[in-house]
């Protein structure tokens, strides 16, 4: 298998240390520009430090997340910047919840107005001086890592321009082993030096200074060498790349992972951040736990206005298909006739919604209390439960029905992938007025940029949908 450098440990100190110290230069600034006029300045510098320690541990998880404690040499500022920006939005909004959560005394408004705005600005300011004076270092010869490419084909021609296009990378080409003379003639047209046949692998590491090789051979022809040349560069203590991009794929992202110590490539297209997905849990189960004790009465009374609206159960289970193609029956307050189910069919001639999804604005099987409460969305409380059990989330794409499933298209059935929520983008974006392609495209784009940032933002706009009562069938 192939040789692959760990991260160096100390990247990943030097990194933390540099993080937290821009992470006290906003706190200090926040308590500086909130400083209350009476007291003294350490005294509100000391009322405050807990939230730096909570935001400084959350950091450390979101960089981490965000890979921004690993060497990024091949991104562009643009998109490094990006991953700095959703770092620190996903950091202050845990760290808020967290201290919100545990706090005795509560959070001052004023002083975390204050430090989001200047954490945003600082960590964005310390790391762009940091990535800009890498580049500069580069550009003036230093930490720079002398490459050689094996294999003369398309994928070596574009890594090749990649690496050579932006001098603040730090790469420098020594040359490229290959059997085909053809082949190393495209590559030596590119300005490459050609240092000699692919069994010349072992002679070059032995006499010139390589760090790294890049291997752009197709494995399935050159298994057995690609086995043996790193074998080769294990032996010489050299890290090995092999080009990930084996299939081409449109949406998805590769990482490296480990099975013990089986190196094993991961191709996904959905959110595969651990750390903000075990937050993700927490929260949802902090939440719906809170939720279900602070509105039992609510529920409670509900429950008795439909026992004596109608004649019924007071609940609606409903079979659901969740994460991956998991089935559960969805909770909520019911607010049709009991036999509304068997009455579907016969008022299919007036489904008002395109695609799979079955619904009808003025729907007779409603009651008059379910009317009410589907107003408000009140009717979708329970499904606190189905959250606290972990079978659903707080936000997520909607949990379709098996025979709505049955009708998606291929592309369409990525929905399944993440698990189902309470509510969603689409919701907050019109509801049940988004045509059914709109609001996949919807659901699709939550998945492919999800951030618990979003999340929050999502439950902020749901809230105001809910309490105005817009778009609610």
């Amino acid at each position: 298998m192939p040789y692959i450098r760990r991260q160096n440990p100390f990247l990943t100190i030097a990194l933390a240390v540099f993080d937290c110290a821009g992470i006290l230069a906003a706190f200090l600034l926040a308590a500086y520009l909130t400083r209350p006029a009476v007291a003294p300045f350490y005294e509100h510098v000391f009322g405050h430090v807990a939230y730096f320690v909570i935001f400084a541990i959350v950091w450390c998880s979101a960089a981490v997340d965000h890979r921004l404690f690993v060497s990024r040499r091949g991104d562009d500022f643009a998109t490094y910047l990006l991953a700095v920006m959703r770092a620190v939005s996903d950091a202050l909004v845990l760290s808020v919840f967290v201290a919100a959560l545990f706090s005795q005394s509560g959070l001052e408004r004023d002083f975390l107005l204050s430090f989001c705005i200047s954490a945003l600005l600082t960590m964005l300011a310390f790391r762009a001086v940091l990535r800009l004076g890498l580049w500069n270092l580069r550009r003036r010869g230093f930490n720079f890592r002398y490459v050689l490419i094996v294999g003369a084909n398309d994928r070596a021609a574009r890594l090749v321009k990649a690496m050579t296009a932006h001098p603040r990378y730090g790469y420098r080409l020594e040359g490229f082993l290959d059997d085909d003379p053809e082949r190393a003639a495209a590559l030596q047209a590119a300005g490459l030096t050609s240092l000699g046949r692919l069994a010349d692998l072992e002679t070059v590491l032995l006499n010139r200074v390589i760090d790294e090789v890049y291997i752009t051979l197709p494995v399935r022809s050159f298994y057995q060498t690609i086995q043996n040349m790193s074998h080769q560069c294990e032996a010489a203590g050299v890290p090995v790349r092999l080009l990930a991009d084996l299939f081409p794929l449109q949406i998805a992202t590769s990482r490296l992972m480990h099975m013990e110590d089986i190196p094993l490539l991961s191709l996904s297209a959905i959110p595969e951040s651990q750390g903000q997905l075990a937050l993700k849990r927490l929260i949802d189960l902090v939440v719906s736990s809170l939720l279900l004790v602070g509105m039992f009465p609510v529920f409670l009374a509900i429950g008795i206005l439909i026992k004596l609206d109608s004649k019924g159960p007071v609940f609606f289970r409903q079979e659901r298909v969740g994460l991956n193609q998991r089935r559960f029956k969805m909770i909520k307050f019911r607010s049709m006739i009991v036999n509304a189910e068997e009455l579907r069919k016969s008022l299919e001639a007036y489904n008002e919604a395109d695609g799979p999804v079955f619904k009808i604005r003025n729907d007779p099987r409603i009651t008059r209390v379910g009317r009410f409460i589907r107003r408000f969305s009140l009717d979708e409380f329970p499904q606190l439960i189905n959250v606290w059990l972990g079978q659903m989330s707080l936000v997520g794409p909607r949990p379709p029905i098996p025979s709505e499933v049955e009708k998606y298209s291929w592309d369409q059935r990525r929905r399944l992938s993440v698990k189902p929520g309470m509510t969603g983008l689409w919701q907050v974006s019109g509801r049940s007025d988004v045509a059914f392609e709109e609001w996949v495209e919807m659901d699709l784009a939550y998945i492919d940029s999800w951030s618990l940032a979003e999340d929050f933002r999502i439950l902020f706009k749901t809230f105001h949908a809910v309490v105005f009562g817009r778009g609610a069938a």
